[in-house]
């Protein structure tokens, strides 16, 4: 495959546009926060777990113009996902051994959880009525010390007895139909490395998915065939993912994640291919100290307008031409970003224990 240095994708640094500070808009969030959305009437919805594997976080809805707490739903993790008109979102349950394992169905009118269902992350909808997540894979076993697929799944059996066509003969990606709750299988999930994060296509019919380790997937919806698939890392040193987006207005993936020679990289959607691979440690050289720079969360404005946020407060914009530029919004690790509804701000949350609005340039002025 074709590979340049990710600098010539990227080549150069521009100054930040000048801007106002970032604003601390809502206080006391538990760390981390793992998910923001923006609702159709302005909303913020705000996901905030502690930091133990044991514990259950909330939602919380801030409306108005100073973010006031305007309702509270106890019992889930993030991720989420909003579903197209903002009647639904999904987020995570009850996890079993510290991983996820079930989805909550949140009715956003009444602000309450509709139904458990026995299917994980990742989650992204379709349209307003069909939405992908993750059938359970297998428990693990450990009998001589290393890990064996077990004859059970990760999930409640009581969960997957109540819903037992979500849970597909082999653990794999599928579409659901909210208003039958079955699914039909579209890519299988491996077991040490399953599925962590999807987009679709701006026509919706091409899903996007990667693992942990790397392996990327396009799968059209209307066949479920498989496109392309890049295989994975052989370790965590050539690379992991922890979050994915498409940029609307070159087609374009881009990945960030960990990994020692690389943890970014840029693909063209259609093939494949590998365009770049760089560091954002290097990218972000001396702008700012303490742990070397790792993206956490990224996402695209509908122009193009590309947001990075790093587990050191770093805020890196990827505009147009090739040009980028880096600024300090926060001294703790961020783990989510939203964009405001006219794409004139930026939400952010992580371990800040407080939420931040970040003012964003206007179009013709980006960088």
């Amino acid at each position: 495959m074709k590979r340049v240095e990710c600098t010539e994708v990227f080549p150069r640094s521009a100054p930040a546009s000048p801007r106002a500070a970032p604003t601390i808009v809502a206080k006391d969030t538990l760390p981390f926060v793992e998910f923001l959305a923006f609702e159709p009437r302005g909303s913020l919805l705000v996901v905030e777990s502690p930091d133990l594997a044991r514990e259950l976080g909330r939602l919380r809805r801030r409306s108005g113009p100073r973010f006031d707490l305007e309702a509270e739903l106890p019992g889930l993790i993030g991720p989420g996902a909003l579903s197209p008109g903002g009647r639904w979102l999904l987020a995570g349950g009850a996890r079993i051994g510290g991983q996820h394992a079930c989805c909550q169905l949140i009715d956003l009118h009444s602000f309450q959880v509709v139904h458990t269902l026995p299917i994980m992350r990742p989650f992204v909808w379709v349209d307003d009525a069909h939405f992908i997540a993750q059938s359970p894979n297998w428990k693990l076993a450990f009998p001589d010390g290393n890990p064996v697929r077990s004859e059970t799944r990760r999930v409640d059996p009581a969960l997957a007895a109540a819903h037992p066509a979500l849970v597909t003969p082999e653990p794999s990606l599928v579409r659901v139909s909210l208003a039958t709750l079955t699914c039909e299988p579209l890519l299988p999930a491996l077991l040490l490395d399953e599925e962590v994060k999807a987009v679709l296509s701006p026509d919706r019919d091409i899903l996007y998915s990667t693992t942990h380790y790397s392996r990327i997937s396009a799968v059209r919806l209307t066949d479920a065939r498989l496109l392309w698939q890049r295989p994975p890392s052989r370790n965590v040193i050539d690379g992991t993912v922890t979050d994915l987006a498409l940029d609307p207005a070159l087609h374009r993936l881009v990945t960030v994640g960990g990994g020692m020679s690389h943890d970014m990289l840029v693909l063209d959607a259609t093939s494949g291919e590998e365009l770049a691979r760089h560091s954002l440690s290097m990218l972000a050289r001396g702008l700012t100290t303490g742990p070397s720079t790792r993206g956490a969360a990224l996402g695209f404005r509908a122009d193009g307008l590309g947001v990075i946020v790093t587990n050191n407060g770093l805020v890196i914009e990827l505009g147009k031409e090739g040009r980028w530029s880096a600024y300090k919004a926060g001294s703790r690790a961020f783990r989510a970003l939203a964009f405001s509804r006219d794409g004139a701000s930026l939400a952010l949350g992580g371990g800040e224990k407080n939420l931040r609005a970040v003012p964003l340039p206007p179009i013709e002025a980006r960088p």
